[in-house]
């Protein structure tokens, strides 16, 4: 029976990839139990924006090669592969960083990082966003959080400033750190 639902899995294609799910690993640890098969569909991102296409191949595969009164349960997961080596530093818990960077202002810098951590949040990934912006820092205003002041806890011997979560995602800016009138250098580039 496995040997036929991998057969009939070999015929769902990565629409990015162009290759079969088999063939490319996606998935694991498939398991039969009478007339139920569970398997992992391991894609290359949480944030697939087909991932439910592909899900829905699957079983149409399963349902309409091996048998149609199978019950299947997929769990979708993701493998990210990084080019970041874990050293122990303070970002070894962070799997992936987009940075998005000018040498001139207004040119919609914090506009584009707020957008891309929001989408990528509503699409399943766990996002961060930090404004590192010490002139202009625009992310309080831009996700409505004026006036707002993150919690600062005690982890250990450490002081722990934690972000502040706002649409799926959890930010941090400088701007929340100090009053929005205040400067926070003495001169500017």
């Amino acid at each position: 029976m496995k040997e036929k639902i991998l057969a009939a899995l070999s015929n769902v294609d990565d629409p990015d990839l162009k290759k079969d799910i088999v063939t490319l690993g996606m998935v694991q640890d498939l398991v039969i139990e009478g007339n139920k098969v569970r398997f992992r569909l391991v894609l290359t991102t949480p944030a697939c924006p087909l991932k439910d296409m592909i899900k829905n191949a699957c079983l149409n595969a399963i349902h309409h090669l091996v048998d149609k009164d199978l019950e299947v349960d997929i769990t979708i997961d993701s493998m990210v592969t990084t080019q970041k080596r874990n050293t122990g530093d303070a970002l070894s818990g962070i799997k992936n960083i987009i940075a998005v960077a000018s040498g001139k202002g207004g040119v919609g810098k914090s506009t584009v990082a707020a957008n891309l951590a929001i989408a990528l949040g509503m699409m399943g990934a766990k996002t961060g966003l930090l404004d590192a912006d010490i002139y202009g820092p625009s992310l309080p205003t831009m996700l409505g959080l004026r006036n707002v002041r993150p919690d600062v806890s005690k982890q250990g011997e450490k002081m722990v400033v934690n972000p502040i979560e706002k649409f799926g995602i959890k930010a941090m800016s400088v701007g929340l750190l100090i009053d929005e009138k205040q400067a926070l250098s003495g001169a500017a580039p």
